[in-house]
């Protein structure tokens, strides 16, 4: 008896490509507030990584419950690829290329998202 293993990956890049349209929306809406009243550092700095994870989360499931199965791969998939592609877009704009303590930190972070959302989109 032969198992079909064949999973088309094409959706991960799909949850990928959705989660950074919603990272566009949510900067989109933080500036209009920003423009308004005054935001701290810290508060910045708190809704980028809240809107990275959001991001992160909606786009490992939508990838998840297009493949239906092998949840957590895929999920810690899409966050790889949408961090490295964060990365990549921060250098090339000017940023450091340094990985510090709090990037490891913050790829932990969204890694461990994205094994959690991808374990929930297989189960919804």
């Amino acid at each position: 008896m032969e198992k079909n293993n064949n999973v088309n990956y094409i959706p991960a890049a799909e949850g990928v490509l959705r989660g950074f349209i919603m990272t566009v929306v949510l900067l989109l809406i933080f500036a209009v507030v920003m423009t308004f009243t005054e935001v701290s550092s810290k508060v910045s700095s708190m809704f980028y990584l809240i809107t990275t994870l959001i991001s992160i989360m909606y786009g490992s499931i939508y990838a998840v419950k297009k493949i239906r199965r092998r949840g957590w791969l895929i999920g810690i998939i899409v966050a790889v690829l949408y961090l490295l592609i964060l990365y990549i877009v921060s250098v090339i704009s000017g940023n450091s290329a340094v990985l510090g303590i709090d990037r490891i930190k913050r790829f932990s972070l969204a890694l461990l998202v994205g094994l959690l959302s991808g374990m929930l989109g297989v189960n919804i």
